[in-house]
């Protein structure tokens, strides 16, 4: 994936808002990365509670994947509505609450996920 294709995916209508989002909040975008990870990333950094502590790995992990597509896709799989109820339900919310629901998103996705071994009980 060259940078010009994460260019390319970064003017999804999802990243776009993910970058209005960081944007509010004074945090430029980083070219590196999807910026819908980013405002997960800046979420988890602003004090975002986690549920579990493979969430955060789990972000990093998506966030650097190689194939941003893939990471994106497995980041919205099985939502009701997909990406666009997504970014439907987050142009309503500030910055901190836009990024906390998408780290849930990402919590249920990793429960759901039947080849992840992920665990269902809280963070201690």
């Amino acid at each position: 994936m060259t940078d010009k294709d994460l260019e390319h995916l970064n003017l999804l209508p999802i990243n776009q808002l993910a970058a209005n989002k960081l944007r509010t909040v004074g945090v430029e975008r980083d070219p590196s990365m999807l910026t819908v990870f980013q405002l997960m990333r800046w979420g988890l950094d602003d004090g975002i509670p986690l549920t579990h502590r493979r969430a955060a790995a789990e972000l990093e992990r998506l966030s650097r994947d190689p194939d941003p597509v893939g990471a994106l896709e497995y980041l919205v799989a099985n939502v009701p509505g997909g990406m666009s109820e997504i970014y439907r339900f987050m142009g309503r919310l500030p910055s901190k609450a836009a990024a906390q629901m998408l780290l849930d998103v990402l919590d249920m996705r990793l429960k759901a996920d039947p080849r992840n071994p992920y665990p269902s009980g809280k963070l201690n």
